[in-house]
């Protein structure tokens, strides 16, 4: 298997280890909510239970990336861009949600949201690519 296949893979790995030992915290939070009554999360709880469920999804995203990787026709340096973009997407999903959840919500749209927009269409412009090489390797 080449190495940036084994990276992602253990890039995934790595990334599911943090948000599960992050979601301890989210778990405990929630509990001490309900216990003291409250029935709705508040602003950034909400958006760091989003944080960690959307870093177990990303983590699982590179595993796959991974483990699809020698299925692509794409070259090395465009498997290398694609690498980045999802690794730029687990960025926003995490750290990204949250800055936006410690900032609070403001009305309109904030230059943290554009920036975490621009790094989830990274993310989402190497998952295409790698669709499209894995369908250009199943023509063949």
């Amino acid at each position: 298997m080449p190495k940036l296949a084994l990276y992602n893979i253990a890039f995934g790995f790595a990334f599911i280890c943090i948000a599960a030992a992050a979601g301890a915290f989210v778990s405990t939070a929630l509990t001490e909510q309900f216990l003291a009554g409250i029935q709705h999360k508040d602003w950034l709880l909400t958006l760091k239970t989003s944080a960690h469920g959307h870093s177990n999804m990303f983590g699982m995203i590179h595993i796959l990336f991974g483990l699809t990787l020698p299925y692509s026709k794409m070259s090395l340096k465009t498997k290398k861009l694609q690498t980045v973009g999802i690794a730029l997407g687990s960025l926003a999903v995490s750290a990204g949600l949250l800055v936006i959840g410690i900032r609070g919500p403001v009305p309109g749209i904030h230059i943290v949201e554009v920036l975490n927009g621009a790094l989830l269409s990274c993310a989402l412009l190497g998952l295409l690519v790698h669709v499209y090489g894995i369908v250009l390797r199943a023509q063949n």
